[in-house]
């Protein structure tokens, strides 16, 4: 795995798990989306970040770190992009991460798989 992406990746889920809006979107790709297949939702950035904003003002923003079965990688032939697959041990959901390289690693979309 890249030793940036590894990094980065880390930087980001960090950002996430303590409310930092603003480290989220340095890390997010201006296209960036979270797609819930199940429910077939798509959320977008902008809405992502007020919503996490209100939650940290507002002290409720907890959100439980998952405990991970295993992370697959699969990078496109020129290593600009990488697909991960993560699975989560204690409900056998699955995740996909999906990171571009352009100046540097950043997520293009988050994508809770149906199970």
């Amino acid at each position: 795995m890249d030793s940036q992406l590894e990094e980065i990746r880390e930087i980001w889920a960090n950002a996430f798990y303590s409310g930092d809006y603003d480290m989220l979107r340095h890390y997010e790709h201006q296209d960036f989306q979270v797609v819930f297949e199940q429910e077939g939702r798509v959320e977008g950035s902008y809405l992502r970040y007020d919503r996490i904003a209100h939650a940290v003002q507002n002290g409720v923003w907890k959100p439980l770190k998952p405990d991970i079965e295993y992370e697959e990688y699969e990078y496109n032939e020129d290593q600009t992009e990488c697909r991960i697959l993560i699975g989560l041990e204690n409900n056998k959901q699955r995740l996909q991460e999906i990171w571009k390289l352009e100046d540097e690693w950043k997520i293009l979309e988050l994508r809770f798989l149906k199970s």
